[in-house]
């Protein structure tokens, strides 16, 4: 609930008015300064008026209620009063009044209503100090309601007007505000305007723009020495001035631990290259970079032999391994010899030491991800088709587990197994049962409680899918037998195929596949520089480049992602932050198969951005 602010009005009506007198108050300037007079008795005394008379009683009955901190009974009485019928004043106040109790409630978008009422587009007349109650009141609402970047610019707008004990605040403010907008969209804003507002755009799309720390101080440097009059300048936002601090504590030697030899070979290739093409990228602009030793894996029988190497060799940081039996061996220990960024994730989900943070490519990301995407385009209702495979499994868990903490509803699960049995089983998703006869959840999904709510009709909005290109070849077809061919899919990437050659993908359009901005918008600032030099990164293995591309931004910003849970990298393998057991969450784009090719959609809302929505 948003705190209480009492409002700076002039004017609350006093128990002597209100118990008779030969001429009562006509006007809010006529209302002397506080009452002690219970609010019934100010709505009994306006009961025994009419018009005019009866509505100044009743708005003052809703500011003494809102003085006492009392939004619900604000919101009732305002509903007793026509706000039409008022004086611009009385009207100006009645929109107040309902914006500060609807916010205290919980509902932003009505506040934000309330707030773009026709009369407080004329509040030249307001006194300065409730001219800046209002505005200051916009900004926050609409925070609440998740529209950052006009928040961020109502506070730019007014940031001058503020006393100066306040600009401190409304800077840190600002700067929070503008974290939260999408990239795109603070790309756009920032070619349409100009003054105070178009720094402060310049200097977010700084962290966007430069995965690199050093980029990013140097970014930061330049644009100190453009805007030096901007409020930014003289005093940073905590973020900005913390960020010059790691910079300078940022780590000289780096061991770079991948398996060199083996099965996993070609892939810890495509790791090096993508985090030394990065690391080679930030060097070529004239930014000082820590040194990197390369050490294979596969060397060391022991974990700690190869620590204690590194330690001997001067090494202050290590990124990897990439083998998962030797993350879930670091998971499991009391204490970490030195900070590592390991290439995967543990299964042990048991808090792990400090100092050990876990990126990779896991299927969890993308069905978090296909929850989220659906939820936004207006889904409710789901079912989930998915493999046996491991990474079937835990695509399935995690989209329930996303889906239900949304609010969705699941309406069955099938496990695909056998190729002649999938028309079956999407059969039976579009079939309406009962519920005993759909709950098989709890086997197929182990140590998960899935709870399928029976349907009371065939409203089922969506599927997702994670599956093989092979068994997704058969879903669209089934769905277009079984006379659901619009009904949305939601797939993770294992369900087409990528190649260098473009072959179509047959069987399989409109199908919607998360994947990663690398391989599917290709704007990384280094795709062009890393394809020339390995053209294997255009097609499947370009996620292990991209991976270790996202290694290094990772690197350079985990203690700021640490200190900063808002923190989010643009990375090459989706929107990147950090949880609190230290593993790298993405969010991934999205894309539609048309023409058997995977086109770009529209950029998914952040996690932030839809908050205010999930209310």
């Amino acid at each position: 609930m948003s705190r209480m602010i009492r409002l700076s009005f002039s004017g609350l009506l006093l128990a002597s008015l209100i118990a008779g007198c030969s001429s009562p108050p006509r006007q809010l300037s006529e209302l002397p300064a506080t009452t002690d007079t219970p609010v019934e008795q100010i709505l009994r005394q306006a009961e025994r008026r009419s018009g005019a008379e009866a509505n100044l009683l009743r708005l003052h009955a809703a500011q003494t209620a809102w003085s006492r901190s009392q939004p619900e009974q604000v919101r009732s009485i305002l509903a007793l009063i026509p706000q039409s019928e008022l004086p611009l004043d009385q009207q100006q106040r009645f929109s107040e009044l309902q914006a500060r109790s609807e916010l205290a409630l919980g509902q932003p978008a009505a506040a934000l209503r309330a707030l773009r009422h026709p009369s407080l587009e004329q509040f030249d007349s307001l006194a300065p100090q409730a001219q800046l109650d209002i505005q200051l009141l916009r900004a926050e609402t609409m925070a609440a309601a998740g529209e950052h970047l006009n928040a961020a610019q109502e506070r730019v707008f007014i940031h001058d007007l503020l006393p100066a004990a306040a600009q401190q605040d409304n800077l840190a403010a600002i700067w929070n505000e503008l974290n939260q907008v999408p990239t795109e969209q603070l790309r756009a804003a920032s070619t349409t305007t100009s003054g105070d507002l178009a720094g402060w755009l310049s200097l977010a799309l700084i962290q966007r723009d430069h995965g690199n720390l050093d980029l990013q101080v140097h970014a930061m440097q330049q644009w100190q020495a453009r805007h030096p009059d901007h409020p930014a300048a003289s005093t940073p936002p905590e973020g900005v001035s913390r960020l010059l601090e790691l910079h300078a504590q940022r780590p000289q030697h780096i061991a770079l631990l991948l398996p060199f030899d083996g099965n996993l070979s070609a892939a810890a290739d495509a790791l090096r290259d993508g985090f030394l093409a990065a690391q080679y990228h930030a060097y070529s602009q004239g930014l000082a970079q820590p040194q990197i030793s390369l050490y294979d894996s596969g060397s060391y029988a022991d974990l700690m032999q190869f620590y204690r190497q590194a330690q001997a060799d001067g090494v202050q940081w290590v990124v990897g391994p990439l083998d998962r039996q030797q993350v879930a061996y670091l998971a499991g220990l009391p204490q970490l010899p030195l900070p590592t960024l390991a290439l995967n994730y543990a299964d042990n989900r048991a808090t792990p030491p400090a100092g050990l943070f876990q990126f990779g490519l896991a299927p969890e990301d993308e069905a978090r991800s296909a929850a989220l995407r659906a939820w936004q385009d207006g889904h409710r209702r789901m079912a989930i088709l998915a493999n046996r495979d491991d990474w079937g499994v835990r695509a399935a868990q995690a989209f329930v587990a996303q889906w239900q903490e949304l609010g969705g509803t699941l309406t069955g699960h099938e496990v695909i197994d056998q190729p002649a049995g999938i028309s079956g089983q999407v059969a039976n998703l579009l079939r309406v049962r009962e519920s005993e006869q759909r709950n098989q959840a709890p086997d197929q999904l182990p140590n998960e409680e899935l709870a399928i709510q029976p349907s009371p009709s065939s409203g089922l909005d969506a599927l997702f899918l994670a599956a093989n290109p092979l068994q997704a070849r058969q879903i669209k077809p089934t769905l277009v037998f079984q006379y659901a061919g619009d009904l949305p899919v939601y797939a993770t990437s294992h369900a087409y195929r990528l190649s260098l050659g473009g072959e179509p993908n047959a069987d399989i359009d409109d199908l919607l596949i998360a994947e990663i901005p690398w391989l599917l918008d290709r704007s990384d600032s280094l795709y062009q520089s890393v394809v020339d030099s390995w053209p294997a990164a255009a097609g499947p293995m370009g996620r292990l480049y991209a991976m270790g591309i996202d290694a290094q931004r990772i690197f350079t910003r985990l203690l700021q992602m640490q200190e900063q849970p808002d923190t989010r990298i643009d990375g090459a393998t989706g929107r990147l932050s950090l949880d609190r057991d230290g593993r790298i969450r993405r969010e991934l784009s999205w894309g539609q198969i048309v023409d058997g090719q995977l086109q770009p959609l529209p950029s998914l809302p952040s996690i932030e951005a839809m908050e205010p929505m999930l209310r």
